[in-house]
């Protein structure tokens, strides 16, 4: 069972470093299951999600993902993650400020013979937004 979660925990890092970090969505199989659960994103599948890769990128094109916490039990793991980046274009009606990011999320994954099979996040979207206004974070 150790040994489960310390193998998922290492597919949850690298896909958070070559998916998030690198932009690799090229390698977005590597880690998912063809029919993954989808909680997120819209369209509610890869492609939904290699788009929310794509914006990220454009906006934030430094962006770097910092896990913080990572907890892994039976086929499940739990991250804690720091976003940080410059603001360098729009997003929702902010205009690109140059400002510095500094934001939480969470992801929850469920894995199965080594694929993620279900995938859910938590941005703190209004934290985000109230930093590239340039007013003061939380």
């Amino acid at each position: 069972m150790q040994d489960q979660a310390k193998t998922n925990k290492a597919i949850v890092g690298g896909y958070i470093e070559e998916i998030w970090n690198r932009g690799m969505t090229e390698r977005f199989a590597d880690f998912f299951a063809d029919d993954y659960e989808e909680a997120v994103y819209s369209p509610a599948n890869a492609e939904g999600h290699c788009a929310m890769v794509a914006v990220q990128k454009r906006i934030m094109p430094d962006a770097v993902w910092t896990v913080e916490r990572m907890t892994a039990e039976g086929d499940a793991v739990i991250c804690e993650l720091t976003l940080h980046g410059t603001h360098q274009a729009a997003f929702k009606g902010v205009e690109a400020s140059g400002n510095s990011i500094r934001v939480r999320a969470y992801r929850t994954f469920v894995l199965k013979d080594g694929k993620i099979v279900r995938h859910s996040a938590l941005l703190d979207t209004a934290e985000l937004l109230k930093q590239m206004r340039g007013q003061q974070a939380a």
